[in-house]
């Protein structure tokens, strides 16, 4: 939730906050640490991902519930790491404002399938635990 929520911040920061000052527009002082501590939930959610590899994702997949869900989280996760990992290291000059929209329009969406996959139930579900 830190990952989603500091990179929302630094695009309300970055696109809504510009300071206006004597010289021109100006980044709001706190755009860089919102950056910053977006990064250092980038590394920690890395960690985390391998953490439920093993001990959720597997374990899920062969039990074939939430396969949907999961497979969009797989696939948002794995598209912000190729998008993150292009903004340090652009094909192209001309390419990093589209691989930097892409990443946050991703990012800011992926908030969907996660709440998805982590608190909706199906219908069996729910029956199998009102049974006594």
């Amino acid at each position: 939730m830190g990952l989603w929520a500091t990179g929302a911040l630094w695009v309300v920061f970055h696109y809504f906050l510009m300071r206006t000052t004597a010289f021109g527009p100006a980044p709001h002082p706190l755009e860089h640490w919102w950056l910053s501590l977006h990064g250092l939930f980038a590394f920690a959610t890395l960690g985390m991902f391998g953490f439920l590899w093993g001990m959720h994702i597997v374990g899920g997949w062969e039990s074939r519930r939430r396969r949907i869900s999961g497979s969009l989280l797989f696939a948002a996760l794995s598209a912000l790491v190729l998008t993150g990992y292009l903004i340090y290291y652009p094909p192209t000059e001309e390419s990093l404002p589209v691989i930097a929209l892409l990443h946050w329009v991703l990012g800011l969406a992926s908030i969907v399938p996660f709440v998805v996959h982590r608190f909706w139930r199906s219908a069996s579900h729910k029956r199998r635990r009102r049974l006594p």
